[in-house]
């Protein structure tokens, strides 16, 4: 089945070549085409089939037998036909079928957390993925319009020297300054194709298909107040996959402590009997078993200890996971709210820099800045100018792992 799925997957799978997405439109293929997604998916399904399959336990087992014999002594010879209608019913076996049903609802409760765990995880892998894109398409544009600054740089300086009013090392470092430029434009349009690989990753789209992304990654607001942190700890898919696992853990307690209760069955059989076929003698039969286990080398003593060390453990887990999360909680949301209030402040020293950066290119100009002090507040605009686009995808990939601690996130 597994590998049916894969194939269908593959003949299904988009391979677009040029096509342009907003981040709305990824949102809508990767709800349709991630493969984890899916898989999570039918995980939940699978344990929502095995839970019904468990409520059968409490109906009766009805099996329908046609038997023909033929047999013979030295003295005699038989032969003869035998269809019966048998039907067998469990009246208790020690809540065995009610543990089996809590087992079961446990593992459900475990593949709901478990989706919800897989859409967080890829939300914030989409938003992380595009908005790699996006910073990628603007380191382009920022390291094109650095080298067009360098070069110009680049060409004031020179003809300063050929005047006579600059040294050499002045223009081999504009020179240098060009070159590194260049390097960058090259490493930036790397960067662009290795990001919309990982996007298209996560699209789950064909490796050899071609995208371009338009828009931006849409940002949450930072909220007015700090958030109850403790409450959104009890709302995460990873407590509920914990609680989900200790109720499993509680039911296979029951399930072994079971064994040491009697069972009772209820058993009818109707049926025909005769020498020919169809037979035509009627024969019935009803009764019940009562029956007990005293003694089986302590097996259902041991795995009854086990199963009770087992619930520890996951008692043990739940809290445990609980105080991590709170702290998880507390740490991505400061990362966020820093990470908000970092870009304004990048932006607000790119915006003080490129002011700077004109003022010291005019003085340069006209000969009232040295070049070293001219020099110093170029680099430091280039500087701020990268910084800004780096801090503006850091904001969206510490909003996504705040999302994805809570265990929410742009899927639905």
């Amino acid at each position: 089945m597994k590998k049916l799925v894969f194939i269908v997957t593959l003949l299904f799978m988009p391979s677009v070549y040029g096509a342009s997405y907003s981040f709305q439109d990824c949102l809508n293929i990767v709800d349709k085409n991630n493969a984890e997604l899916l898989a999570a998916k039918e995980n939940l399904e699978a344990a929502k089939s095995l839970l019904s399959g468990t409520y059968g336990s409490f109906l009766p087992d009805i099996t329908a037998n046609l038997k023909y014999s033929r047999g013979q002594t030295d003295l005699t010879s038989s032969e003869g036909y035998n269809a019966n209608l048998t039907a067998t019913e469990n009246i208790f076996n020690g809540f065995a079928d009610v543990a089996s049903i809590s087992d079961a609802e446990g593992k459900v409760q475990v593949a709901e957390a478990n989706l919800r765990t897989v859409k967080a995880k890829i939300s914030a892998d989409l938003k992380s993925a595009f908005a790699s894109v996006v910073y990628a398409q603007d380191s382009i544009k920022l390291s094109k319009s650095i080298l067009k600054r360098r070069t110009d740089n680049f060409n004031i300086v020179k003809l300063r020297f050929q005047s006579g009013r600059e040294n050499k090392g002045s223009v081999l470092l504009s020179e240098a300054y060009q070159k590194q430029a260049q390097l960058d434009v090259l490493k930036a349009e790397h960067a662009l194709q290795t990001a919309k690989r990982d996007l298209g990753r996560v699209l789950g789209l064909a490796p050899e298909a071609s995208l371009e992304i338009i828009g931006q990654v849409p940002e949450l607001t930072v909220p007015g107040v700090s958030p109850d942190f403790l409450a959104l700890a009890e709302k995460t898919p990873s407590r509920q996959q914990s609680q989900g696992q200790l109720k499993s853990a509680d039911a296979n307690l029951q399930g072994a402590r079971s064994k040491f209760y009697p069972t009772l069955n209820l058993q009818g059989s109707v049926g025909r009997t005769g020498e020919d076929f169809f037979p035509d003698n009627n024969q019935w039969s009803a009764g019940a078993t009562l029956s007990w286990s005293l003694f089986n080398g302590g097996t259902d003593y041991f795995t009854q200890k086990s199963s009770f060390a087992q619930k520890m453990v996951a008692e043990h887990n739940l809290r445990n996971l609980y105080l991590e999360t709170i702290t998880q909680l507390r740490e991505t949301y400061a990362a966020f709210v820093e990470a908000v209030e970092e870009v304004k402040v990048s932006a607000a020293f790119s915006e003080a820099a490129s002011t700077r950066a004109e003022i010291a290119r005019s003085k340069y100009n006209n000969g009232l800045s040295s070049f070293d002090d001219w020099d110093v507040i170029e680099n430091d605009l280039i500087n701020r100018q990268k910084d800004l686009t780096t801090k503006k995808r850091a904001r969206v990939v510490a909003e996504a792992n705040w999302e994805k601690t809570q265990g929410v996130g742009v899927l639905p």
